[in-house]
């Protein structure tokens, strides 16, 4: 109980201290806003700012869902693109009669400004407000208004028409890549066709050469159904086939029904003790022999050749029809920029106001009031600031008197 009353009346003792210091409190608040008020006055360089608005234009929509539309961040890039402030300083410079070289680049940006609204959706999108507000900061009024009017005049010069060059752009890159396409598909084309001519002719060597070795019967068939006229106008339809054409007698035995004739030939003449046509049928069995081999070997050959050239033939097909999608798609992106770029239309008229992708809101103002300094706002903070200072003060002085008295009293004990 005792150290709360102590407490108690330590608080109060300070309290009734800073009363009794108030004059000098006031005196401390005073003395800080006068030196802001002559900070303000005489010191601070004054900073005036020009606003401006401007209002991108609606995008094209391309068919081509992989190209992403220009952005106001896009043209918050260009805006203080280092390039473009340099011309802007410049020629800034020597309207005013300025000297450039205390203007560093990365100082003088930053009295610009850009600002665009932005509304995220994270499910779906992020979209962004087509107006721009833009601001730029001089040391007059007349100077922050000139320096807007060149930054936006160099700007739209420069990305006034950033839209429509970059849907001729895209024009000319379909059809670079047409053409391209165009020269590949024309050259598989081709070798597709030589395929297509070449795949049949090594069909028919292959059966020529199984037919040789080993003949079967062909059975044509041919039926058709045709009108009636003149001869047969009584019926409605009339059946017209073909006849069966005859075996020729050269193709009845292969090679190997051949060797086999002559196999048993053979057997039956070394059985009868005939060494007459012995020598001739070995001879001939001989020849046989070599001729089926060889037919063989041709046979597996020409297989092999046939069954590269089918896979080859098929997996060509497969990318000439890949390539032929590919191609009219190409060219219908290509029509569609087309038709786009053809309704930019640049327009340059001199008077900085309009192009094909920007329209200037509202032009640059002439500021009435300065935004650095604000007197009144600065000159309010300087006094809050010297009261807390000075009553921390005489707290300080207040508790260094107590402090010096304790030890004193300590002392005399």
């Amino acid at each position: 109980m005792k150290t709360e009353e102590r407490e108690s009346y330590t608080l109060a003792a300070y309290v009734w201290y800073l009363w009794e210091k108030r004059f000098g409190i006031i005196l401390g608040a005073i003395l800080c806003m006068a030196l802001m008020v002559v900070y303000v006055q005489f010191l601070a360089r004054e900073k005036f700012r020009s606003y401006a608005h401007l209002m991108i234009k609606e995008p094209r929509k391309f068919t081509d869902t992989e190209r992403d539309a220009i952005t106001p961040l896009s043209y918050k890039v260009l805006l203080l693109n280092d390039n473009l402030l340099k011309e802007v300083r410049d020629e800034f410079c020597k309207v005013t009669g300025l000297s450039p070289f205390p203007l560093a680049i990365e100082k003088f940006r930053q009295g610009f400004e850009v600002k665009t609204e932005i509304v995220k959706d994270t499910s779906v999108k992020i979209e962004y407000s087509p107006v721009i507000s833009i601001s730029a900061d001089a040391g007059t009024a007349q100077f922050a208004q000139k320096l807007m009017e060149i930054w936006i005049r160099r700007f739209m010069d420069r990305c006034g028409d950033i839209l429509a060059r970059e849907a001729d752009f895209a024009t000319r890159s379909y059809l670079d890549k047409a053409e391209n396409l165009k020269k590949t598909l024309t050259e598989k084309e081709t070798t597709l066709l030589k395929m297509r001519w070449e795949l049949p002719f090594r069909i028919r060597q292959l059966t020529a050469k199984e037919m040789l070795l080993a003949p079967t019967s062909i059975t044509w068939e041919f039926r058709e159904e045709r009108p009636s006229y003149y001869k047969y106008r009584d019926q409605n339809r009339v059946d017209f086939s073909m006849i069966e054409p005859a075996t020729s007698p050269a193709m009845v035995n292969g090679l190997e029904q051949q060797l086999v004739q002559v196999e048993i030939e053979l057997a039956a003449a070394r059985a009868g003790n005939n060494p007459s046509p012995i020598a001739s049928l070995e001879a001939k069995r001989n020849t046989l022999l070599e001729k089926v081999k060889q037919t063989n070997a041709d046979i597996a050959v020409l297989q092999k050749d046939t069954a590269e050239l089918e896979a080859r033939f098929q997996t060509l097909a497969r990318e000439v029809t890949s390539l032929r999608d590919e191609y009219s798609y190409v060219m219908d992106l290509s029509n569609q920029a087309d038709v786009e770029a053809h309704g930019l239309t640049y327009s340059n008229k001199g008077d900085g106001k309009e192009r094909s992708d920007i329209i200037i809101l509202s032009p640059p103002s002439l500021p009435e009031l300065r935004v650095f300094p604000k007197k009144t706002i600065f000159c309010l903070i300087a006094g809050v600031v010297g009261f807390i200072l000075t009553t921390l003060l005489f707290i300080f002085e207040k508790f260094m008197k107590d402090g010096k008295a304790l030890l004193e009293k300590v002392d005399s004990q």
